[in-house]
């Protein structure tokens, strides 16, 4: 097996690999100890130097969360206050914004490639200073279309942020462990882009009444103050991030010497010893797309999260509809005022129990087992969640609480499922260089979550022909289908790929060489 982000020096050839199912990476458990050492002994300066690289790409995280979060304030201005949830045609209207947000964000596949050649700060300003034009070029869209090309095109730009982040934070985690922790952070801080409608709201209201401008276009107001908040965190990054790939800041001839002192301390000894000596010192390449979307294990891997990201996606675009409905319709019975409250309160909650538990579990049984377990409770939560409803419809206050509940596992199994995802792409890769490209090729599930438009479109046109419950329990039938088959799926996912299986030897380049000459009788 690969390990993660770190080459290193070894002894076997590379075709050989392909000979064993397992290779443990005693190596990097050794630098990882190494590394838990050098922190007991005081080296408090580069602690806090990697915390505050940390918090700096967890705010870059918080930029691509504020612009998502901008969706509402065109939303609150395409439909009216009595028609924003409860509604199929709004349902669908919210699908197609989502959908063109989607579509752009598979552009993360470029961003990724880019990111594993120039480096990730670039990548990631290039982003952040795109997404506070967005905002503002946002604030003149006035009709659906203008909308959902200005929604596309943010999507296009902040899935830098997307790819940058993840590969940042596996670039600057020292441990699994770690890396864990770091990334379960995510969902969390994700939460935290509400504040993006709360300020524009705040702003809206203050400048209200004042200038025709802002009559003929209702958003504007508010985008600029969103515009604002990223403009100011792309100014900070810009000042501050320092860049995580390992460039290649040493000469060959630094780094041959260096090599050279371990080959003249490894040939101290009598003349029958073997003769160790440098060969070759190679700056790896990053591994092309092609050779990665040829690999099994990771195609398997992507199925899976486009699967998972095509229900949950769904779950989404119809939950202000299916919420709203009538238990005995098959909905869930909240009401529309309460509704969106509820969401942001469980989704709070969500991100504490994920970063609480996802990392501790990953620590006691690895990636694989939450990963499958989790896959298959989406089947079950989206089969008894309208069985239940209907059975508590006589009392007001179960129906809420168990649609509440409901909504709660739904988002802490999307955000640990996400989690787990992530730590496996990352795993997916042999060392820092391509980290980005195979992030990048993550964004690949953004086209199914594209696709939760055709679900909600289709339940939309239908609705005229079928009743309400028959609508509903159609949409949670094609919702457990699509949960059964991600959660299928799981089982042939692996941890990570293999040499050889999924890799060829000729794409894998070691850093260092040492070839061996001696008397064999010796």
């Amino acid at each position: 097996m690969l390990g993660f982000h770190r080459r290193t020096r070894s002894l076997i050839p590379v075709k050989d690999l392909g000979k064993y199912d397992k290779v443990e990476m005693i190596e990097e458990e050794e630098r990882e100890l190494d590394d838990e050492v050098d922190c007991e002994m005081g080296m408090e300066a580069p602690a806090k130097t990697h915390q505050k690289q940390l918090t700096l790409i967890y705010i870059i995280f918080l930029a691509e969360a504020i612009m998502v979060s901008s969706l509402q304030s065109q939303l609150k201005m395409l439909i009216s206050n009595d028609e924003f949830c409860g509604n199929l045609s709004t349902s669908y209207l919210r699908s197609v914004l989502d959908c063109a947000y989607a579509f752009g964000g598979t552009a993360g596949i470029f961003w990724g490639y880019l990111a594993d050649r120039i480096g990730r700060r670039p990548v990631a300003l290039m982003g952040l200073f795109g997404m506070s034009v967005c905002c503002l070029s946002m604030g003149f869209a006035t009709d659906v279309v203008s909308c959902t090309i200005f929604r596309f095109i943010a999507g296009l730009v902040s899935s830098t942020i997307m790819v940058t982040t993840l590969t940042m934070i596996g670039d600057i985690s020292v441990t699994h462990a770690e890396r864990a922790r770091n990334v379960a952070r995510l969902p969390l801080i994700a939460l935290c882009g509400s504040i993006g409608p709360i300020i524009q709201g705040m702003v809206a209201g203050s400048i209200k009444a004042s200038g025709a401008i802002w009559q003929r276009f209702p958003t504007l107001s508010s985008q600029i103050a969103c515009g604002s908040l990223v403009l100011v965190i792309a100014v900070t990054t810009c000042v501050m991030l320092e860049e995580t790939l390992p460039m290649q800041s040493q000469s060959s001839s630094d780094t041959a010497d260096v090599d050279s002192e371990k080959a003249s301390f490894l040939n101290a000894g009598s003349l029958n010893e073997p003769y160790i000596r440098v060969v070759d010192f190679v700056r790896p390449e990053p591994i092309s797309i092609n050779q990665f979307i040829q690999a099994p294990s990771l195609l398997v891997l992507l199925s899976s999260f486009s699967l998972l990201s095509l229900h949950a996606s769904t779950f989404d675009v119809l939950l202000p509809h299916l919420g709203h409905s009538s238990t005995r319709h098959g909905g869930m019975g909240i009401p529309c005022g309460w509704l969106g409250f509820a969401v942001l309160i469980v989704r709070g909650i969500a991100g504490v129990v994920i970063l609480r538990t996802i990392p501790k579990a990953v620590e006691k049984v690895g990636l694989l087992r939450p990963y499958r377990s989790i896959s298959l409770l989406f089947p079950s939560l989206y089969s008894i969640t309208p069985l239940l409803a209907v059975l508590v419809a006589c009392s007001p206050i179960f129906t809420a609480l168990i649609s509440t509940v409901a909504i709660f596992v739904k988002h802490a199994l999307t955000g640990g499922a996400s989690v787990l995802v992530a730590l496996l792409m990352l795993n997916a890769t042999p060392d820092a260089f391509s980290a980005g490209t195979v992030i990048g090729l993550m964004q690949v599930a953004s086209l199914f979550k594209a696709l939760a438009v055709a679900v909600s479109g289709a339940s939309f046109y239908l609705s005229n022909d079928f009743s309400v419950a028959t609508t509903n329990y159609a949409l949670w039938t094609i919702l457990a289908l699509f949960g059964a088959v991600g959660a299928a799926l799981a089982w042939f996912v692996r941890e990570r790929p293999s040499v050889e299986r999924d890799f060829p030897s000729e794409v894998l380049c070691w850093e260092t060489c040492f070839d061996a000459e001696g008397n064999p009788e010796a």
